[in-house]
């Protein structure tokens, strides 16, 4: 009886005189995806894809034939599907207590009555109190000007002062500074240092790229963002934005793989790995 695919990767990594651990420790991954591949239990993986990329690593590791294995895999694969990241799983939110609720609006609807009636004291306060002090200033200066015209000749022309010209006063308003806001539209370039799959889709879901870029390639793509990346040779891939080198954080990846957004001003941010559908998972 032939051997399995894990039981040849097993014996290759023994001749070569290696642990588990440390293999996985070569392939910057978890010790447990070494376990998997050994044990032919890849459904434990995750997506054909990963997979697929997980077992060319680990034979090309060890020295294992890794035309052979991949010819195996791909016949017990059978063509599955890949996967569609443009159904992400969004995290559940949190419940909404109810009665906390109620005593916000609570709250709310007490400050608005009592600014309201605030508001309208003041204002019936203000309106009785200005026929009061306005009355006495306009009879003491009817009186005034009576006694000027009483006390001066009526021979004299009486000079009538000219009316003050009050300077126009111009309301300069405050001009502020154009901001430039950030265009929607996201241009993506990445360039990869060994074969990586590469998936990119814009805003809507849309896919833009949905490819395997071998050693030295690049990958290009422009949409509306925020755009959808899928790694999976992050540790391997470099970004350019608009032009821009972008920096992949190394707390993004994992086992070699990264997933996440990038809009227009160059800012990452992860999103939640989409779990592997029943098409995709591998017997």
């Amino acid at each position: 009886m032939s051997e399995s695919i894990g039981q040849r990767l097993a014996r290759y990594r023994g001749a070569m005189g290696l642990t588990t651990a440390t293999a996985a420790a070569r392939l910057h991954c978890d010790e447990s995806i070494i376990v998997s591949l050994e044990a032919d239990r890849f459904s434990e993986i995750g997506a054909r894809v990963f997979v697929q990329g997980h077992l060319r690593r680990y034979a090309d590791l060890v020295g294992a034939p890794t035309a052979e294995l991949m010819a195996d895999w791909t016949a017990q694969g059978a063509a599955l599907a890949a996967p569609d990241l443009t159904k992400i799983p969004r995290a559940p939110m949190p419940a909404v207590d109810s009665q906390a609720w109620g005593r916000r609006l609570g709250l709310l609807a007490a400050v608005v009555v009592i600014t309201v009636a605030a508001w309208w004291i003041l204002q019936s306060g203000g309106v009785s109190s200005q026929p009061a002090v306005a009355e006495p200033a306009m009879t003491s200066e009817v009186v005034d000007l009576s006694d000027a015209v009483t006390l001066s000749d009526p021979s004299m022309p009486i000079e009538v002062p000219p009316p003050a010209t009050e300077a126009p006063v111009v309301a300069s308003a405050a001009v502020a500074p154009s901001v430039p806001v950030a265009e929607g539209r996201v241009v993506l370039a990445v360039d990869v240092r060994a074969d990586c799959w590469v998936e990119i889709y814009d805003a809507a879901g849309q896919k833009l790229y949905f490819d395997n870029v071998g050693r030295g390639g690049q990958a290009r793509a422009a949409g509306q963002g925020p755009l959808r990346v899928l790694l999976g040779r992050a540790d391997a891939a470099s970004l350019q934005v608009g032009g821009r080198p972008v920096t992949i954080p190394a707390g993004f990846i994992r086992n070699s793989t990264a997933y996440f957004t990038v809009d227009a001003a160059a800012t990452l941010r992860p999103f939640i790995k989409p779990e592997a559908s029943t098409s995709e998972q591998v017997p």
